[in-house]
C-alpha cells in the first residue's frame, strides 16, 4: 500500500468532524475502538438495513457483535491491528440470523484507539453467484453502479466472461452449432473451445454438430 507523502502538511488542520466524514465515506461500517475492544463511536455508510444496525453498537465490545468463531480474530486485531494490510473478514449476524461478511482494515490512531474500516462483501458475493444467463441482462449502468463496492478485478473478470460467452454463442449461431467451425471462426483449438463451452455451461446436446 502506498502511503501519503506529507500527511502533516496536507491533513493536520482538519477538524474532527471532517475526519469523521472521511471515515464514513471510506467504509460501510467505521468503528472507533479502544484497546479493550469497546466501541466508542460508529459511522454507517450504507443504506442496507443489516449494516445500518451497526449504529447501535456504540458502548458494546467489538467481539460481541461478530460470530463466535471470529471473536479470537477480533482479540488478535486489537493486539496487532495492522498485521493484515489486505484486511480481515469478520461475520456479523443480522436480526434475522443471516451472516453479513465485512472485511475490516484496522488502523492505530494513537496508543489507545483504533479505527476499524469495514466493507460489506455481499455485493461482491452476489455478483459472483449470479446465474450466468442473468449476466447477459446486466446493463452497463448496473455494472458501473458496483464501482466502489466490488473490486475492479472482479468487475473486469465478470465483463470478460460475459463477452467471451457472447462471442462463443454468436460463433455457434453463425456455424449452426458446428463446434469445429466455431472454433476456427474464433481462432481457437477445438480442445480450447470445448473447455470454454464447459466453463460457460454451453456444452449441451444441441451443439454436438461437428
Amino acid at each position: 500500500m502506498k502511503s501519503m507523502n506529507a500527511p502533516q502538511q496536507s491533513l493536520s488542520d482538519l477538524s474532527a468532524e471532517t475526519v469523521a466524514r472521511l471515515l464514513e465515506a471510506a467504509a460501510d461500517i467505521a468503528l472507533i475502538v479502544d484497546t479493550e475492544g469497546t466501541i466508542h463511536d460508529v459511522a454507517v455508510g450504507s443504506d442496507d438495513p443489516g449494516v445500518r444496525a451497526a449504529a447501535g453498537w456504540k458502548g458494546r465490545r467489538w467481539r460481541e457483535v461478530v460470530g463466535t468463531t471470529e471473536q479470537q480474530t477480533v482479540d488478535q486485531l486489537l493486539i496487532e491491528p495492522e498485521t493484515a494490510p489486505a484486511g480481515t473478514t469478520l461475520q456479523h449476524i443480522d436480526a434475522r440470523g443471516n451472516p453479513i461478511p465485512v472485511r475490516y482494515r484496522v488502523v492505530a490512531l494513537d496508543g489507545q484507539r483504533f479505527a476499524a474500516l469495514g466493507r460489506d462483501l455481499r455485493p461482491c458475493a452476489a455478483l459472483r453467484q449470479q446465474p450466468r444467463e442473468h449476466n447477459r441482462l446486466r446493463s452497463i449502468e448496473q455494472t458501473t453502479a458496483l464501482v466502489g463496492q466490488v473490486p475492479l478485478r472482479d468487475l473486469v473478470r465478470e465483463a470478460t466472461d460475459l463477452i467471451e460467452r457472447m462471442c462463443i454463442e454468436t460463433a455457434l449461431s453463425i456455424t449452426h452449432d458446428n463446434r469445429a467451425s466455431a472454433a476456427e471462426l474464433l481462432g481457437l483449438s477445438r480442445q480450447s473451445l470445448y473447455s470454454k463451452l464447459r466453463r460457460h455451461g454451453l456444452m449441451t446436446s444441441h451443439n454436438d454438430a461437428e
